[in-house]
């Protein structure tokens, strides 16, 4: 998929038009863990169902030095401007605070955060982020006071492939 494919996938601005590279259309959202991986560029889906919402999306853009981590059919839109996504798995935990928009893709309200990234801080999110995902599982997302429980069947496969683009080694 070329570059202009990805930015009509736009969630938002930013790295969440490039989110929607898992699924470039709504009918391409595969069920389960996926990657898309092209030069220096890993985002890594987790979707319950095929063409479903999007739970998870993890972007890791090293041409811009970019991270962003997206969900869909999670959270609803609240009154606050900020809003945290909290990620838990065999006593790990891991958070991010963003923001909601509209996912590009579905129209439907997305939790987006972004960050640019130096070796610092991808040195910080490589240490905290894969460890989420090799716990028996299950990963559970929240948003607020929704959550969704996401099975680790499958993601081994698409983490080696987004770890070694993002990371450089698999």
């Amino acid at each position: 998929m070329g570059l202009n494919s990805l930015l009509k996938c736009v969630m938002g601005a930013g790295l969440l038009a490039l989110a929607g590279a898992a699924a470039h259309a709504a009918d391409d959202i595969p069920a389960g863990w996926s990657v898309d991986i092209q030069p220096k560029r890993a985002i890594l889906t987790y979707a319950p169902e095929q063409n479903g919402p999007r739970y998870l999306i993890v972007a890791c853009l090293r041409d811009t030095e970019e991270i962003g981590v997206y969900s869909t059919g999670v959270g609803v839109p609240g009154r606050a401007a900020a809003v945290a996504l909290g990620m838990t798995n065999a006593g790990r935990k891991y958070s991010v605070r963003g923001e909601f928009g509209l996912d590009g893709l579905t129209q439907a309200p997305a939790f987006r955060y972004e960050t640019n990234i130096d070796s610092r801080a991808l040195s910080i999110f490589r240490s905290d982020f894969p460890p989420m995902l090799s716990g028996k599982g299950p990963l559970t997302i929240t948003i607020g006071d929704k959550s969704e429980a996401l099975p680790l069947t499958g993601v081994a496969e698409p983490l080696r492939k987004f770890s070694a683009t993002c990371f450089g080694k698999s």
